[in-house]
């Protein structure tokens, strides 16, 4: 009794997992409002009901897709960041993370910036919200290493904040345009390109 119990636990677990991609391919597509769960459930070649099993309702899907990715994101840049002697190095080395990130999860991308207008202006308040909360964790490790970098006297004093905003701005554009292009081409090549923007900029005389 106890191993088919253990064996149905591994199942749905694997179900969770399923779920959640066949979700954030749907709401890549459709953006939120006129993605529906038959849908998801469709994509992902389960019934309506064993999502329900999984996740409260959309919003509850909607957002375990974007913290899923998001964490995921933010362990592979805080794993990868190690690397860099200098803390200039490891902005270089969180954006080109960033960056090749974007490029496997295009999706997610798509999620969390193509379709936000649906957000800011709709009545989901505070399911944007929680996204922007999750999302600004990126901001502030950024924004954490650029106040090392000025400590260190590598980046010019200036506003650390807007700083990170600005580099992730570069990231962003970045991202639209190889979009935008059908993604031709790598888009994780274009690291060298967005840190030579930021760092001629941003860099200490």
């Amino acid at each position: 009794m106890v191993q088919a119990q253990t064996k149905r636990k591994i199942k749905q677990m694997g179900h969770g997992t399923k779920i959640l991609e066949a979700a954030e391919s749907v709401f890549a597509e459709k953006g939120f409002y006129p993605t529906t769960v038959e849908e998801i459930a469709q994509k992902a070649d389960l019934g309506k009901g064993t999502i329900y099993l999984h996740f409260e309702n959309k919003k509850d899907l909607f957002l375990s897709v974007i913290e899923r990715k998001l964490d995921i994101l933010l362990k592979n840049i805080e794993r990868g960041i190690k690397d860099g002697v200098s803390s200039a190095e490891k902005i270089r080395l969180a954006t080109e993370i960033h960056l090749k990130f974007l490029e496997k999860n295009r999706d997610f991308f798509k999620i969390i910036h193509i379709f936000s207008d649906q957000f800011k202006t709709g009545i989901e308040e505070e399911l944007f919200k929680k996204v922007a909360v999750k999302n600004s964790r990126y901001l502030e490790i950024l924004q954490a290493l650029i106040e090392q970098a000025i400590k260190d006297r590598e980046i010019k004093p200036l506003d650390s904040k807007k700083l990170a905003v600005a580099l992730v701005g570069i990231v962003h554009s970045l991202t639209v345009y190889w979009i935008s292009q059908n993604e031709k081409d790598s888009l994780s090549e274009d690291h060298s390109l967005a840190w030579e923007i930021f760092w001629q900029g941003a860099k200490a005389s």
